[in-house]
């Protein structure tokens, strides 16, 4: 769907219509011209966009009329009632709503070229390495100190991650296999490079949680980044990081302000 829509929206900017023109309809719903160009990016973006017979133009146009003719069957049928179609529109609206919000509230983090500079000094070479970790996963702060006393304590960190651990990773120990710089959020990665081989984290708390990371090994990479690649990438995690920020104290304002409860025991017994 989304690519048909795509392609018709080049096609519409290359036919050289006037604001304000319809392009093409069906019953009373109409492919206009203003429409299309706020889509595809604004009128900067024609002179890169290939189509430019008017055969082309009405080929990709057809296709925009059938799917307005599918759309408007279905729509006909009232089958956006039905209980699992109903469930997947709001799932779906519910999650741009979230995404736009946040982006609304994140979108503005910038840093500057001092920081970035900063941040390299002091970090630089672990822009060098990759690391093997493992990792257990818990959605409270209380629950992931008690599991990490009993990691003190000697116990397995493979069962407390099979037994405790949230996420998916629970089912393998824990383990995240190899990773590097940019893949992981900033400050659960700055946990990470600061641990010997086999050694344990405190508490990290993150955007998705309460992390305890174990180092298990670490090595050169096989491919290292240019200079101009690591200043990209670390300003890239410095943002990421202040948005992290932003986001864990929104949570947290939040669940201050909000009445939250939660039941996983009630979860356990369906599973």
């Amino acid at each position: 769907m989304k690519t048909l829509v795509y392609m018709i929206m080049l096609t519409a900017v290359l036919c050289g219509t006037a604001v304000g023109d319809v392009l093409a309809s069906v019953d009373s719903s109409e492919l206009v011209w203003e429409d299309l160009l706020g889509m595809v990016g604004g009128p900067e973006a024609v002179s890169g966009l290939g189509i430019t017979t008017e055969a082309a133009a009405s080929e990709v146009l057809e296709l925009w009329v059938r799917e307005q003719l599918i759309l408007t069957a279905a729509q006909e049928s009232n089958i956006a009632a039905r209980s699992d179609v109903a469930a997947v529109i709001e799932q779906t609206v519910n999650q741009i709503i979230i995404e736009a919000y946040i982006t609304d509230i994140l979108g503005d983090v910038e840093v500057s070229r001092l920081e970035v500079e900063n941040y390299i000094d002091v970090w630089g070479e672990t822009y060098t390495l990759e690391y093997n970790i493992r990792h257990i996963l818990l959605p409270d702060e209380v629950m992931a100190s008690s599991v990490l006393s009993r990691l003190n304590a000697g116990e397995s960190f493979v069962t407390l991650a099979a037994q405790f651990s949230v996420d998916p990773s629970s089912s393998s120990g824990g383990s995240l296999g190899w990773i590097s710089r940019g893949m992981v959020s900033p400050t659960f990665m700055e946990a990470v490079c600061q641990l010997s081989t086999g050694e344990i984290s405190g508490v990290v708390e993150t955007s998705i949680g309460y992390h305890i990371v174990q180092l298990m090994e670490k090595k050169q990479m096989a491919a290292q980044f240019t200079d101009d690649e690591i200043i990209e990438l670390a300003a890239m995690e410095l943002v990421s990081a202040k948005q992290e920020i932003l986001l864990v104290d929104l949570l947290e304002n939040l669940r201050e302000e909000h009445v939250v409860n939660m039941w996983p025991e009630r979860l356990l017994n369906h599973i």
